[in-house]
């Protein structure tokens, strides 16, 4: 009985693992369609050298025609996978986030330093600065719905203060065949009088891009809300999508910045708590102060350090008589 049930799992495992769909045989595998890709960006960087759009263009050609012949596939067989993986973007988005952690390990292969893969990715706080990004790191996307937008909200607490600047920063990649990159970013800062500024910027390049909106009146910020949006601009032209036109964002940072009081607000503010306080305890100087009296008006404190005036020492006026010759 009991090998009769163990044998029944098995069976249903193998059930379930053969229904699990696969990538026909006629397209690309996920781990070659992974391989060829990560060529292409590497193809991408060394032909963003050129000295002019043409020789870029030409260059981003050339290298990618050489990434085909490594992998021994025509242009027609990585077109027809690429509209595979268009229409089922869930597996796409798998082989981009498998590519987010290999360029990551190459880059640290090569040199570079967490830091400067993820200048504050992996810090809670540093002073002042803090990441206070929890979404994720890194995030793909299509012309198409719904893969073509990821928004965000984040509440603030206690730990933020008035005055304080928030930096949205990403790295941004291209893979295009053709037609006019339409990537936008948005961050807006909400504050607690509910009043709203925000920045937008247009990635069209293959770069880091940041936006910064700064609680400059000191109002203190409420909410922080934005998104970032891959547009259709060049891909809808009668060609059923088959482009490669896909944008691909890591190294995602939301960094919030303490900012302190300006020297004359600060100056200010002293002056006018040292004041309050000065009237609050009634603190009198070695001459005459103004204070405000129970009925409201300005009274003179006289000075305490001199004596009290005595009848005796007042002395009579030298008598003149009128008419006499002095």
């Amino acid at each position: 009985m009991k090998t009769s049930r163990v044998f029944l799992c098995l069976t249903l495992c193998a059930v379930v693992v053969s229904c699990k769909p696969k990538v026909p045989d006629e397209y690309l595998q996920p781990g070659e369609f992974e391989d060829i890709l990560y060529d292409y960006h590497l193809a991408d960087a060394m032909a963003d050298g050129g000295d002019n759009a043409l020789e870029t263009d030409y260059n981003v050609i050339l290298y990618r025609q050489a990434v085909l012949e490594k992998y021994g596939i025509t242009q027609a067989e990585f077109d027809s996978s690429l509209v595979y993986y268009m229409r089922h973007a869930d597996r796409l988005h798998q082989v981009y986030e498998n590519l987010t952690e290999r360029l990551e390990e190459d880059a640290m292969a090569l040199g570079a330093s967490a830091n400067d893969i993820r200048r504050y990715g992996d810090m809670a706080s540093a002073r002042d600065t803090s990441n206070m990004w929890t979404g994720v790191p890194a995030a793909m996307f299509t012309p198409s719905a719904p893969y073509n937008v990821m928004s965000f909200e984040i509440a603030a607490d206690s730990t933020y203060r008035q005055g304080d600047k928030i930096i949205f920063s990403f790295n941004c990649d291209f893979i295009y065949n053709e037609g006019a990159k339409d990537g936008w970013a948005l961050l807006a800062v909400q504050f607690k009088n509910d009043s709203v500024a925000g920045n937008t910027t247009h990635m069209t390049t293959n770069s880091n891009y940041s936006i910064t909106v700064s609680d400059s009146d000191r109002k203190g910020i409420k909410a922080i809300r934005g998104f970032i949006y891959l547009g259709k601009r060049g891909y809808d032209r009668g060609t059923g999508g088959n482009d490669l036109c896909l944008m691909f964002v890591d190294n995602i940072r939301m960094v919030r910045m303490h900012t302190p009081k300006p020297a004359d607000t600060q100056q200010a503010d002293s002056t006018k708590a040292a004041r309050k306080d000065s009237v609050r305890r009634g603190e009198r100087s070695t001459g005459s102060v103004f204070g405000v009296g129970e009925n409201g008006r300005n009274q003179q404190t006289p000075d305490k350090s001199s004596k009290p005036l005595k009848l005796s020492d007042v002395r009579p006026l030298p008598r003149i008589d009128a008419g006499k010759d002095r």
